[in-house]
Parts: C-alpha cells; sequence; structure tokens
C-alpha cells in the first residue's frame, strides 16, 4: 500500500518498506496512511526478523527481544512501542488449572508471539519454579482441551468462547512479581537511513497516535471492517487504554529488567 507523504518534518523517503502489525493492538500506529508514503509490509513480530534479515524492511514494530540482538544495526525510533502496565487484556494464558499446576505441562502457543512466549517461560520457571514441559506451535481452535497462550487478536476471540475456567493474564502476573511494564515491541528502523528520515517517520508516528486518539471509535471500526475480526468496536477501545504507546521511564526499566530476565532461547520448544 503507497501513500503520498505530508508532513512539517521532512519526508521519508517514497517507497520505504514499513513493517505493518494487522492485529488489535497496533491500531493507532497505523491511522496516518492518507498522509504517509509508507510501502506496508504486512507481518507479524515473529516474522519481522526474517524480513529484518532479507533487507525487506526499512521502518518496523520489532520485538523487544529481538532488537536487544539487533539494536547495532536498528535504532529504536524514539519512544515509540507498545506496552501495558498490570493488566494487558490480550496477553493471556487459558488453561483449565490454575497457573500454578502447570508443572512440564503441554502447552500450545499461538504462531505470533516472540517476546510473550518467553515471558511465560520465564513466570513458570522463575516465579512459580515449575519445570517446562512440550510446546508447540499452531494452535488448534477446536481443542478446547490444552492449555494455550493466545496474544492480540485471538486472545480477544478465546475470552469471547470462554472456555476455558483459569485466564492468566500476563501482564498481571508479571507486574506482580517485577513491578514493571512489559515492553513487546519497540519500533525501530534501519540505523544507516538518514537522520532526517527517522525524525520524519518519528513525526508522523506521533500523527498517527493524535489522529487514532482524536475518534478511536471510527478507527477501530474501520479495522474491523478491513480485517474482519469479530471483537465489540468498545471492547477494543477498552482494550487500548491498557496499553502505553509512547515509552516513558518506567518503561524502560521494564525493559532492562525484561533484558536480564527473559530466556534467549525458548525451553518448550528444544528437540
Amino acid at each position: 500500500m503507497m501513500m503520498q507523504s505530508n508532513t512539517d518534518h521532512g519526508q521519508v523517503k517514497e517507497g520505504r518498506s514499513v513493517g505493518h502489525f494487522p492485529s488489535i493492538p497496533w491500531i493507532p500506529y497505523y491511522c496516518n496512511q492518507s498522509t504517509c508514503s509508507w510501502n506496508l509490509v504486512r507481518c507479524e513480530s515473529s516474522g519481522v526478523r526474517s524480513l529484518v534479515t532479507a533487507g525487506r524492511l526499512d521502518f518496523t514494530p520489532m520485538a523487544t527481544v529481538d532488537w536487544f540482538e539487533l539494536k547495532e544495526d536498528w535504532e529504536r525510533i524514539g519512544g515509540w512501542g507498545i506496552a501495558f502496565k498490570k493488566v494487558a487484556g490480550s496477553v493471556l494464558l487459558f488453561s483449565h488449572r490454575p497457573i500454578s499446576d502447570l508443572d512440564a505441562a503441554p502447552i500450545a502457543i499461538c504462531d505470533e508471539t516472540t517476546t510473550s512466549v518467553r515471558i511465560l517461560q520465564a513466570l513458570l520457571q522463575k516465579k512459580y519454579g515449575l519445570r517446562i514441559g512440550r510446546w508447540r506451535r499452531n494452535v488448534d481452535v477446536n481443542d478446547g482441551e490444552t492449555p494455550r497462550l493466545l496474544i492480540q487478536n485471538q486472545a480477544v476471540e478465546e475470552v469471547a468462547r470462554g472456555r476455558f475456567p483459569y485466564v492468566a493474564d500476563l501482564g498481571s502476573e508479571w507486574w506482580a512479581w517485577q513491578g514493571t511494564p512489559i515492553v513487546t515491541a519497540v519500533w525501530a528502523c534501519r540505523a544507516d537511513l538518514p537522520g532526517d528520515e527517522r525524525a520524519a517517520f518519528a513525526a508522523q508516528l506521533e500523527c498517527a497516535s493524535r489522529r487514532y486518539h482524536e475518534a478511536p471509535e471510527r478507527a477501530v471500526k474501520a479495522h474491523r471492517e478491513t480485517f474482519g475480526w469479530s471483537a465489540e468496536v468498545e471492547s477494543v477501545v477498552a482494550l487500548h487504554r491498557n496499553f502505553d504507546y509512547l515509552l516513558g521511564r518506567d518503561c524502560e526499566v521494564g525493559i532492562e529488567r525484561m533484558r536480564q530476565i527473559l530466556p534467549q532461547e525458548v525451553a518448550g520448544f528444544a528437540s
């Protein structure tokens, strides 16, 4: 998708490739498409690293744990990203037993997660002292028994089904344990891009955020019409209130805490 640029903060070179996360929490960042020249590349958090390696992105949201390893070549764009304090509302572990009873349990993990799956491993191992069982990707929506970690749209939809008596919010679990926000992703760009382009892109993110907050219901309704999810507009607007999009000092502390605690490898997927 290509749009024309119109900004008082310089210009992003026409045709720059920008990662597009189409999931519900990211709606506020894509409300400025009518005034920017982004060539949107649809992707999910788990697919960004391969796109970066292939040279297919110039600007993109990026899982915080990926940025830890790529930050020499990818610089953050201001304080933009996505974080949640105390309650995430869309990063949820569903099960028929309390989280403290999931010792060595098999868990289905949605394909999209990069950071949240490591949050889950840290919680199970270090907070609850549990063993990690065999985990698998590709959640079977028709399976109502296997515990599952779902994020974003899938988490919202599973809540609506009401099939699992125990729903652990990873934001709440982490806050009770560490007392810091979880920063699931940050906006980043290639470090070799000109500084004026980076500044212009940051200004466009700010403009998108401002447009969203001027009329959140309109933005959410337009997204639902485009992508066809079933949640109520009001519930999604309420969900967005759980998130910080401009990361403050407490989020920076959270990023550093995540760097110290989160595993690089996911034990549940080990062969």
